[in-house]
């Protein structure tokens, strides 16, 4: 996971054999060309780990023809070193050796590469072909030479996203640019340094995992995350930012092909946008540097010995030995962070205000705008129902009124509804935020708000005498596990899974279930953590990938969140099944579901909402959308991946509060109301903290107070085979926010006209004059909202686009 813009080197080295398959030659035996036969992967990889030795010692960025040693020239020349240095027989970086075969082609990427170049002579990498006999070419080139020839022979692509060919250039017929979009991973203070956690001045760290990770005990982790997307290219201040925020145990990479998708479509509407990915805090806590290490030379075998090699019992890879010389570090719900009780939905709300504040001063006119996916549209909506002034002394500091606009994907946001928030609930938020949940999350037990005492809720008002309030609050995990299926270690592995797939992704067995030596020796068989993925088929990297993301898969269906249109399962072969990405097959319409029928029809839209079990029906045509090829690069590419490791419970879970039902009046939350389960006695704060915030002045804990006046346009998707099945999800925010008045609307419509017309699955809303448009995705599972290509199946990225340009000031 690179955070600097260096990971635009190289996308996939499998880019590289396609470049070098252009050259042509034979294959056969130990004399394969390069790239070529039996010695494809073991090329590939070769190819790949020297890329990443040069990488480390000539940074093209460090070559910027300032001075002549710093020219052209002499990076060629650093850069043949290494190579030479992997052809002399005794393996580079103790790793990798490259056959004498492949020694022209990879010196060719360097020696045509746009590193080296005086920012006075500009050179860019020009993607170049001819297309009446399909002859490519990818060379530097002034960037005023890297234009179509004047006959109309010759057409060229000025490449800014990598200064090497293979990474730059498609080499597809017009050798168009492979992305016009790069990424880098920036981290920035946050104004929340909430108690406990490291940073927090006071704050001592002993956890031995902890002081490991982060080489001591200085370390903060009061910061806020996002992964920044925009053109690439020279400099453009954008004219809109759009800031989204992931979803329950989602990572910032969710949002890449999404875009990679908006931004150049915003380019082609007139106007630069930027998209900030967002990260929640807790992704500081993933161990990723040997990832880092694993994404430079695309190993996914230093990702497999970093994160289960102290299992497998294998000799720590020597790249890893050299630094850090060490193993990732992984951290149990308990005992290990308890400070995460601490991380309240407040704390989040301030961290996104960071990366907002950043983003204001980076667009024009301060125009962005801050959105969600799933989970994320709950974060979201309580940013814009946020006072930020925390004094309760002079005027509001909403977060709304920082936004040009919110934009829902795939999730409700939330709404001001709900029951009078009880004396004894606002006791018990309390109880939880001064102290009891920590204590409670830090040993796995109930203890009073000193975080000390133990008692029990039926015992609490004799336990916690003394304390105030005398209330006993439950343990809690620090962060979101799904047994059975994910926990940190199997969200992990995606990324070793990844990396695989970018060199090896439909041939060889998944890295995860190959013996590393002994029979029995994999990660699935060693790792305890690990094993319900051996209830999975035998399969490739795309294949495993595909078996746990795909709709029509078993994972999918019990843990909707993860759903994907992928495609399908391919031919098993030699004991392992392939995966059939979208582009390798059709996979047409074929009437009702069946376990053999991958886009069924899942019948008429429903016309009532809600219904008894949420999300609702699916209903309308399914669709594959989703391209496998781009969606294994969201789990390893830069500085950010696909998951969120450790999703945050114990803090968001400070303003909720678990009831009691006693002999049918609850005795514990909403006290004295009737009951006849635990669960009707139980309450939260949703967008409405005001008895909490003014009602007891603690601000500290929570402020929404603004959702009533939140006055700016709202856009809203759904997927009809998602978790959002129809705009009626969508009502109850609409109802709970004020009338828009932003100059794309009347200032008069309703946000929602009419909730029960033509039905309250389908209700009448504003719309771009009342300011909430909602758009149906039909056929879209959940993660499609933002991963699906953008064409005719997909109303997402035009729509969007037009609702950014709209509400630009």
């Amino acid at each position: 996971m690179l955070s600097s813009p260096e990971t635009a080197r190289r996308m996939t080295a499998a880019a590289v054999l396609t470049m070098v398959a252009l050259l042509g030659g034979p294959a056969h035996g130990a004399t394969d060309k390069c790239g070529a036969g039996a010695s494809a992967l073991s090329d590939a990889k070769a190819i790949a780990g020297v890329r990443g030795g040069i990488a480390r010692q000539c940074p093209c960025a460090e070559f910027d023809g300032s001075t002549p040693a710093k020219s052209h020239t002499k990076f060629v020349q650093c850069a043949r070193k290494v190579i030479n240095d992997a052809l002399d027989g005794t393996p580079l970086l103790g790793v990798f050796t490259l056959r004498p075969q492949c020694k022209k082609e990879v010196k060719q990427i360097y020696a045509k590469a746009a590193c080296g170049y005086p920012a006075a002579d500009p050179h860019v990498m020009c993607c170049e072909a001819k297309p009446s006999n399909g002859q490519k070419k990818a060379l530097a080139r002034r960037v005023s030479a890297c234009v179509d020839a004047p006959n109309a022979q010759i057409v060229r692509h000025a490449c800014y996203a990598s200064p090497f060919g293979p990474d730059a250039c498609s080499f597809d017929l017009a050798n168009n640019c492979e992305t016009l979009v790069v990424q880098e991973t920036v981290n920035i203070p946050s104004d929340a340094q909430p108690a406990n956690t490291p940073g927090t001045p006071g704050v001592v760290v002993t956890n031995p995992k902890l002081l490991a990770q982060f080489g001591g005990g200085s370390f903060n982790l009061n910061n806020a995350r996002y992964t920044r997307h925009h053109l690439a290219g020279p400099p453009q201040q954008p004219d809109a930012i759009l800031v989204l925020v992931p979803g329950f145990e989602g990572g910032a990479a969710d949002f890449r092909i999404l875009a990679e998708n908006i931004i150049p479509r915003a380019k082609n509407s007139g106007f630069v946008l930027e998209v900030w990915a967002f990260d929640r805090r807790t992704n500081q806590l993933e161990d990723s540097v040997g990832l880092d290490i694993a994404e430079e030379f695309l190993s996914p075998e230093i990702a497999l010995d970093w994160l289960y090699g102290r299992e497998l019992a294998i000799p720590l890879d020597p790249i890893l030995a050299a630094g850090p010389n060490r193993r990732a570090e992984f951290y149990d719900t308990q005992g290990d962070l308890p400070f995460m009780a601490s991380w309240t939905n407040l704390v989040f709300s301030r961290d996104i205000d960071a990366v907002v504040s950043a983003a204001r001063a980076a667009a024009r006119n301060q125009n962005v705008f801050l959105g969600g996916h799933s989970a994320g549209t709950g974060f979201t909506a309580r940013y814009a129902s946020t006072d930020f002034n925390l004094t309760g002394v002079g005027p509001a500091d909403p977060g709304y009124a920082k936004l040009r606009g919110l934009v829902l994907l795939e999730g409700g946001g939330g709404s001001t509804g709900g029951a009078f928030l009880s004396s004894d609930t606002l006791d018990r938020i309390e109880a939880k935020f001064d102290g009891g949940l920590f204590g409670a999350v830090r040993d796995n037990a109930a203890r009073c708000v000193d975080g000390v005492t133990p008692c029990a809720i039926a015992t609490e008002a004799a336990d916690c005498t003394g304390q105030v309030p005398p209330k006993c609050t439950l343990p809690s995990a620090s962060y979101a596990i799904v047994p059975g299926i994910l926990n940190p270690r199997i969200l992990a592995a995606g990324e070793v899974t990844g990396l695989q797939a970018a060199l090896d992704p439909d041939s060889g067995k998944d890295i995860l279930i190959v013996d590393q030596g002994p029979v029995g020796n994999n990660a699935v068989a060693k790792v305890s953590d690990l094993a319900s993925l051996g209830l999975l088929p035998p399969a490739t990297a795309e294949g495993a990938l595909g078996n746990f993301l795909d709709d029509d898969g078993i994972v999918a269906s019990i843990a909707p969140f993860v759903a994907t249109s992928l495609g399908g399962p391919g031919p098993v072969v030699n004991g392992v099944q392939t995966w059939l990405d979208i582009t390798e097959a059709s996979f047409p319409p074929c009437g009702a579901p069946s376990p053999t029928c991958l886009a069924p029809f899942n019948g008429p839209p429903p016309t009532t909402f809600p219904v008894p079990t949420p999300p609702g029906p699916k209903w309308g045509q399914e669709k594959e959308v989703t391209r496998m090829d781009r969606m294994v690069k969201n789990f390893y590419l830069g500085g950010t991946n696909f998951t969120d490791n450790y999703y945050p419970v114990a803090g968001p879970s400070v303003t909720s509060v678990s009831g009691v039902c006693t002999a049918g009046v609850c005795s514990a939350g909403n006290v004295g109301a009737p009951c006849s389960a635990d669960g009707q006695c139980s309450q939260a704060i949703n967008l409405d903290s005001s008895a909490l915030s003014i009602g007891r002045g603690r601000r500290d804990i929570e402020n929404l107070t603004q959702a009533a006046n939140i006055n700016i346009p709202v856009i809203a998707f759904g997927g009809t085979n998602g978790l959002a099945t129809v705009p009626g999800v969508y009502t109850a925010f609409g109802k709970s926010i004020g009338t828009c008045t932003a100059p794309s609307c009347t200032g008069s419509t309703a946000r929602v006209v009419n909730a029960s017309v033509p039905n309250t699955a389908f209700p009448t809303l504003g719309g771009v004059a009342g300011g909430f448009e909602v758009v149906m995705a039909e056929g879209f599972a959940h993660l499609d909202i933002v991963t699906a290509e953008d064409n005719a199946d997909n109303p997402v990225p035009a729509a969007l686009v037009t609702f950014l340009h709209r509400n630009i000031q």
